[in-house]
């Protein structure tokens, strides 16, 4: 994605506001629809950073776009009693009026509407692709001599359980054999394709060290180097198969199994998220992770590749973006819920200057890790 192919500026720039703009306003449009559902009143509804802004007013609401559409707020006053809007002498009496006034259970619920909203926008396109394209699938064979075929798997295998961990593509499969060590025995099952016929076969498979890859050599017969991995890269694998992948393809489902399987991406995007949470896994995970400028660039490849590509990327992120703001960190919304659910359990509101301190610490901390990754993302692009 960031090699020599790498898109035009105006294409990046153009693509990143539509995406961004897009599951932004699908996010923030939870928060609204819910709020007027439950009788809350919304006094702003924008898309972009704070900024000049065009606006025009609709009742009691204010709509508009600023100059940098890469994000967005609605104010709902019933979520903003115990937030840094009272603190700074923001909301009106009438407001913190009508904050105390609304039960927690209304607060919460509109609190995770933009969370439901970007997952079932990301089920609905998903449940839509897959029905269409079908569910995707990956082919491996095995290496002459290998732990697979010594075990007896056939050429043309679709890996789908290793010790009981459900792998639903190569990338996968990769993963859950790093975590074994040479010399462990996993049960692997696999769907032998012949003709018409899918038969499922469970097998036995000890696991073997990893080889060094065999010496490339140039058009003098020299040697080529093999790269060193980047400070703090993860250790590669010690274990492995004995497989390759040779095909990818799409198997035909219907609505029920396009819909059950697009929660499979809900379930690896969370895991991915809680990669950034243990020492093992975080360096690798900080090195996958990406910005805004990231965003825009996929953006701007899989639109060029067609609606369908583009289509998945919209989802994905859009599952990334619910996810990440469940997470109990002031400002997101997950740090909100939890301030709900202590003022719930100890019956007494949490002190504004605590909860100002602590959003702060968590604002800064988004920011930090915001420059990171956009620094990671310039230094992959122009590196």
């Amino acid at each position: 994605m960031f090699g020599e192919n790498l898109p035009g500026f105006v294409p990046i720039l153009f693509w990143g506001i539509i995406t961004i703009s897009l599951l932004v306003f699908i996010h923030e449009a939870g928060h609204f629809l819910a709020a007027r559902a439950l009788g809350l009143k919304v006094t702003e509804f924008f898309i972009g950073l704070p900024g000049p802004r065009i606006s025009f007013k609709r009742g009691e609401t204010t709509y508009g776009i600023t100059c940098v559409p890469l994000g967005g707020w609605v104010r709902i006053p019933a979520l903003e009693g115990s937030g840094p809007a009272a603190e700074l002498g923001i909301m009106t009496e009438e407001e913190r009026k009508e904050y105390e006034k609304v039960p927690a259970w209304k607060r919460v619920t509109v609190l995770l509407a933009g969370v439901f909203t970007n997952l079932a926008f990301a089920i609905i396109v998903l449940t839509a692709l897959f029905t269409y394209t079908g569910i995707p699938a990956d082919l491996v064979d095995p290496i002459p001599d290998g732990p697979a075929a010594v075990a007896g798997m056939p050429a043309g295998a679709q890996v789908i359980n290793i010790d009981g961990q459900r792998t639903h593509n190569f990338p996968q499969l990769v993963s859950t054999i790093a975590g074994y060590e040479p010399g462990d025995t996993v049960a692997v099952t696999y769907v032998s394709r012949e003709g018409e016929r899918n038969t499922t076969n469970t097998i036995q498979v000890t696991l073997e060290e990893r080889q060094p890859p065999e010496p490339l050599l140039d058009e003098d017969g020299e040697i080529i180097p093999i790269p060193e991995p980047p400070p703090g890269a993860p250790a590669p694998p010690t274990a492995q198969m004995g497989v390759l992948l040779t095909q990818q393809f799409y198997e035909p489902t219907n609505v029920f199994g396009a819909f059950t399987y697009s929660f499979t991406y809900i379930v690896l995007t969370a895991e991915g998220i809680a990669r950034f949470f243990s020492p093992a896994t975080f360096p690798e995970a900080i090195g996958d992770a990406t910005s805004v400028v990231g965003i825009s660039v996929f953006a701007a490849h899989t639109a060029s590749a067609g609606f369908i590509t583009y289509a998945t990327l919209l989802a994905l992120i859009s599952i990334a973006l619910g996810l990440m703001n469940l997470l109990p960190i002031p400002p997101l919304d997950g740090g909100k819920i939890f301030f709900e659910i202590v003022q719930k359990v100890t019956g007494k509101p949490v002190p504004q200057t605590l909860y100002v301190g602590i959003s702060l610490v968590g604002f800064a901390l988004l920011i930090v890790l915001m420059v990171y990754l956009i620094g990671q993302d310039l230094f992959r692009i122009f590196g």
